[in-house]
């Protein structure tokens, strides 16, 4: 991996980087929050424009896991990666048409304020729900810091300076989600997006062009370069055959639906939609980039396994991540694309971070930390002031960015799929249950929500600590141990059906409460729509 780039191209990476880091600093630091620390995490009338927000709400759905790990399943295993990108499309579907709409009329701040306004929240619940979007949150960073870190080593040419590389570009990545706020993090996602989508969408073009803009004939280079033939387009290739295979493809479609459904940063930027038209308005951009994106990423993938199918298995799975870097370097010869590429996957990380930095530390600052004041604060008949909410979130974004990065030093040779997969089980089979019955079920209790929450969490847990992931395989983070007792890898098929009954058993069992579907938040403003 020390070749893909020569020195030229090497300075011309770290260029692009370092001037968009520079840009995206006074961009946070010009559109951030201002004097009013609650403005990090408050809709305001200088607020992104609908369009702008749905660019950004699709920024967050990918990130440099999607454009790496799943490039290379789609080159490595075929069709079980085309999977993943199917089940992420179909979250994206359900979150536009259940989510968004219903989440902005009833939550001020956070998710967590839906479940107090429609009677099954609470300070347990709230605090519940932000210690769930930080455990989906902290792997999420980690995988993505590792994944840059890895890169950069790599295209620096010396593997060692791994560590620095990740402590580097954590600390920068957490300055701007603190400078930024929610609004100055989407300038970023909109920048990142202005550069990826063209990049990735050259890179198709360039692969559709080498076959004569044939399909067919990409698909057939692709399954003899993957040495796999016909396999490469059947199921089975990363999920496995027989009962076991069945379970991983149907947990993995429905565990990535689920998850993309409830991803914490963007039911944080969907929460900050302004009104019904801006919306859909969001809609509409978000799924259109986001079809655009994945067919692209397919492509890239495809095109990956015909082109550099060889490349890919001599240098094993860990090779995966640099996927999108060997198409370049067997598309012009480790020129210009390579460089390009190279830019694409450092933004991904650079935006993907700092929107789930904000993300966790919003989590923190407003959900578990400020939950505890809040109920002191009514009782003496005032409003906790919102310079708490905002002055803590900061701190906290600035606590979770530093932890990630060291736990990121820590984790940097473990299999990143383990670590991915814990957090889609935990956000699929947890927090997407809770909203929905929130949303659509006026029986739903806060016994409900405190027994989907964190009887889905610890069975996700459990699922993975007793599967090949964990211990008995080469890959595992045990592999010198054994204490697995089934062979599935994605428990989504058990976990996502698991969190809704505990939610609606919580529900049923415990004491009723009073008519749900409570008012919103009257002190929420909306602002008209500027689209």
């Amino acid at each position: 991996m020390t070749t893909l780039l020569d020195p030229s191209s090497r300075s011309l990476v770290f260029a692009v980087f370092s001037v968009f880091v520079v840009i995206c600093l006074m961009l946070c630091i010009v559109t951030g929050a201002d004097e009013d620390d609650r403005a990090l995490v408050r809709s305001d009338s200088r607020r992104l424009r609908s369009w702008q927000q749905g660019i950004a709400m699709g920024g967050d759905t990918t990130t440099v896991a999607t454009v790496t790990v799943l490039v290379g399943m789609v080159a490595t295993t075929g069709f079980d990666g085309l999977g993943v990108m199917l089940g992420s499309l179909i979250g994206v579907m359900l979150l536009l048409v259940l989510i968004v709409e219903p989440l902005r009329g009833h939550a001020s701040l956070t998710a967590a304020d839906l479940l107090d306004a429609r009677g099954s929240g609470g300070t347990p619940v709230r605090v519940s729900w932000g210690v769930v979007t930080l455990l989906v949150c902290f792997p999420l960073l980690v995988v993505q810091l590792v994944v840059v870190g890895n890169v950069a080593a790599a295209l620096i040419g010396q593997p060692g300076v791994r560590t620095g590389c990740i402590v580097v570009i954590g600390c920068v990545m957490t300055a701007l989600a603190v400078s930024g706020g929610i609004r100055g993090t989407g300038v970023v996602m909109i920048a990142k997006s202005a550069i990826a989508l063209p990049v990735l969408v050259a890179a198709a073009v360039l692969v559709l062009h080498r076959f004569g803009w044939d399909p067919g004939r990409l698909l057939d280079a692709a399954a003899h370069g993957s040495r796999t033939g016909g396999a490469y387009l059947r199921p089975g290739g990363y999920t496995g055959e027989g009962w076991v295979g069945a379970v991983n493809r149907i947990g993995q479609t429905l565990g990535m639906t689920m998850a993309t459904l409830a991803m914490p940063a963007v039911l944080m930027r969907a929460i900050s939609t302004k009104s019904p038209r801006g919306a859909r308005t969001v809609g509409r951009w978000m799924l259109g980039e986001l079809t655009l994106l994945y067919g692209t990423l397919a492509v890239v993938g495809v095109g990956a396994a015909a082109l550099a199918g060889e490349a890919l298995r001599e240098a094993g799975p860990a090779a995966q991540v640099f996927t999108p870097l060997l198409l370049g370097r067997a598309l012009d010869g480790g020129g210009v694309l390579v460089a390009a590429l190279a830019c694409v996957l450092f933004l991904t990380a650079l935006a993907a971070v700092v929107d789930v930095t904000l993300a966790a530390g919003i989590a923190l600052g407003r959900d578990v930390l400020g939950a505890s004041a809040k109920p002191a604060a009514k009782s003496a008949g005032r409003r906790p002031a919102g310079t708490a909410d905002g002055a803590a979130s900061r701190w906290s974004a600035a606590l979770t960015g530093a932890l990630a990065a060291v736990v990121a030093v820590v984790v940097a040779d473990w299999n990143l799929v383990v670590v991915s997969t814990l957090w889609l089980a935990v956000c699929g089979a947890a927090l997407a249950p809770v909203l929905l019955y929130a949303l659509y079920w006026p029986g739903f209790t806060a016994r409900g929500a405190l027994w989907c929450l964190w009887g889905a969490t610890v069975l996700s847990v459990v699922a993975l600590a007793l599967s090949p992931y964990a211990s008995g395989t080469p890959g595992s983070i045990f592999p010198e141990h054994d204490f697995r007792i089934w062979d599935v890898t994605i428990p989504g098929l058990v976990t996502v059906p698991a969190g809704f009954l505990l939610g609606w058993l919580g529900s049923v069992t415990g004491p009723r409460r009073a008519a749900a579907g409570g008012a919103p938040d009257p002190e929420r403003r909306r602002e008209p729509d500027t689209v």
